[in-house]
């Protein structure tokens, strides 16, 4: 069905899948629930609107919700980004005890809106966010359950690599956390703050498969395309790949040689092994989105790193000739040393081994250049071939936004700040929910410890993620808020189920003040270096936090000798920041950064 894009009124524009507000041509900023609300009454054509049907359709008549005051501020912040006099409204109209209505618009209708073709937007502007929600499995059969989280996968995988500057696929780590939400699409799509969202189930008759999918767009949650297809192939394999190239094409009518090449060729994987590869991603993603440097400083261990480990290698078992399962295998062996749990002689050369044969299965493989690069990241330093090995990751898929991660990390450290936090907030636009925190995150690699803090501290701030918690434990210590830094490193270790060390540090601080604090996690970190491998930059960074300058350079030299993981971010290391002037520091940096690309 054809869709209004462009809405006009007076001297406005409203571009509804542009999600912006315009008058005479500049943009006018809007929130995103009055911009919510602008949307719904122009797409309503003049039609009233009751303030039920509002609270229905932008909170879905949550009765927890303060629905009053939030409809009367979203009015007011309207009226005033249109200049509109509430006494004498020219556009939004509030008719006493029945609603509202916007008055004197002229929609505009573009053709082809049934379908997304990326190569109608113009690169100037924003790309089209979309997110393939998990399939329903209508069959009644609990082993397809596998085969719909591979149809989904597949497809936000096949769609992602199709316009990287005109359509955004929202992670499916996130996606998979909306399986089985009581959410609706408006809530979704306000909380992602999505453009479309792809649905679709699979059933069955007999030995025939039927998939139907549907496209809605967020805006106004308007079904504008749906497809049944029923694969012809008898194979689940084969199946996938035929479901996500017809829906590639169908959503983009005008693909190039390049990309009409990307959808033909898929790898031989049995479903069951792609299966358990996306569940081993989805406790990788847990672990490592936490901050590696407090994990391995207050042991956490790596339950969900083993429990990856296990998922990867069932992937193996069932197709050995699967790439990603040697990328996911890579990945588990450097996060877990990045981590703390292996030397990096321990895990680094296997996963360099696993990565090598990633790309020989599969040199085309995004997963796989991520892969090898973090390996010349984090353990050969170099930053060269690194950089180069996430551009190639980057070029085959723009929406992996753990390649986006650690480029944005080797950025960072390489003095290259602006385009770090570029590429940190894109991992974040990406993958918004398993990225919570990586703002924060980003910040205190720039050394930004003042604005986490203020961030923090400023009036109406929410429940964070434990990756923020962590990350603000070193902001207050940096910034000399010690109760403030003893408060976020607790609440970290509670949300980690680490209560009996949460109490431990409580009791430090209320019998000696921080001075106890510091010199309990180094008795700890000792103890546990007699008894287990515990990396020397932890005890490092504990010396330098103690002002112990001989002691922290003994531990930095066996870092170094060992080449500890995170030593490759030793100049955004805060602890080791007063210690750079000095000749002795400057020359540890200069071994490591031999090699770093500029």
């Amino acid at each position: 069905m054809p869709t209004d894009r462009i809405i006009r009124f007076a001297d406005f524009e409203l571009d509804v899948e542009r999600y912006q507000l315009r008058r005479a041509g500049e943009q006018i900023r809007l929130e995103r629930l009055p911009m919510d609300l602008l949307i719904l009454l122009a797409s309503r054509h003049g039609e009233l609107i009751s303030r039920a049907d509002i609270v229905d359709r932008l909170w879905h008549g949550n009765p927890y919700r303060d629905t009053e005051n939030g409809i009367n501020t979203a009015i007011r912040k309207i009226r005033i980004a249109l200049a509109d006099d509430p006494l004498k409204p020219r556009h939004l109209v509030t008719v006493k005890g029945k609603g509202y209505r916007l008055d004197g618009a002229n929609f505009v209708s573009t053709a082809s809106a049934d379908a997304i073709d990326p190569s109608e937007t113009p690169r100037s502007h924003s790309a089209v966010r979309v997110l393939v929600l998990p399939f329903a499995n209508l069959t009644g059969d609990g082993n397809q359950e596998c085969l719909c989280s591979a149809l989904a996968d597949e497809i936000s995988a096949t769609l992602g690599a199709l316009g990287p500057d005109r359509l955004r696929l929202i992670a499916r780590t996130t996606a998979a956390r909306y399986r089985d939400t009581a959410k609706g699409i408006g809530e979704i799509a306000r909380e992602l703050k999505l453009d479309y969202v792809l649905e679709g189930s699979l059933s069955r008759e007999g030995p025939r498969a039927r998939i139907l999918t549907r496209l809605i767009r967020c805006a106004d949650e308007v079904q504008i395309w749906s497809r049944a297809h029923e694969p012809v192939s008898p194979g689940a394999l084969d199946m996938l790949k035929e479901v996500a190239t017809a829906l590639a094409q169908d959503l983009a009518t005008t693909l190039s040689e390049q990309q009409r090449s990307r959808l033909a060729r898929r790898l031989p994987v049995d479903p069951a092994a792609h299966d358990a590869y996306v569940r081993g991603r989805y406790f990788w993603y847990r672990r490592v989105h936490f901050d590696a440097a407090f994990c391995a400083h207050h042991g956490i261990d790596g339950e969900d790193f083993a429990r990856s480990r296990g998922y990867f290698e069932t992937a193996l078992e069932r197709d050995p000739n699967y790439a990603l399962g040697y990328a996911g295998l890579s990945n588990y062996y450097g996060a877990s040393v990045v981590h703390g749990m292996f030397s990096p002689d321990d895990g680094w050369p296997i996963a360099r081994a696993l990565a090598h044969s990633a790309l020989e299965l599969d040199p085309d493989l995004p997963e796989a250049h991520h892969a090898l690069a973090a390996v010349r990241y984090f353990f050969e330093w170099d930053w060269a071939r690194a950089e180069a090995g996430f551009k190639e990751a980057l070029r085959r898929n723009p929406s992996y936004p753990e390649a986006h991660r650690l480029y944005a990390r080797l950025l960072l450290s390489a003095g290259r700040r602006a385009e770090g936090e570029v590429e940190m907030a894109r991992a974040e636009r990406i993958d918004p929910l398993a990225f919570q925190g990586s703002r924060a995150f980003g910040m205190i690699l720039s050394g930004r410890h003042e604005e986490v803090v203020s961030d923090y501290l400023s009036p109406g701030h929410m429940d964070y993620s434990p990756l923020a918690y962590q990350v603000l434990a070193t902001a207050f210590e940096v910034r000399k808020l010690y109760a403030q830094a003893v408060d976020a490193t607790v609440e970290a270790l509670v949300r980690c189920n680490l209560h009996a060390r949460a109490a431990t540090i409580r009791a430090q601080w209320d019998a000696g003040g921080y001075d106890a604090v510091l010199h309990w996690y180094r008795d700890d970190l000792l103890a546990r270096h007699r008894s287990q491998y515990t990396s020397p930059l932890l005890i490092a960074e504990i010396y330098a936090r103690l002002a112990q300058p001989d002691e922290m350079f003994h531990w930095l030299d066996a870092a170094l000798a060992e080449r500890s993981a995170r030593l490759c971010e030793l100049r955004m290391n805060p602890w080791f920041q007063p210690y750079r002037p000095g000749g002795r520091m400057r020359k540890i940096e200069q071994l490591i950064g031999e090699g770093r690309a500029h």
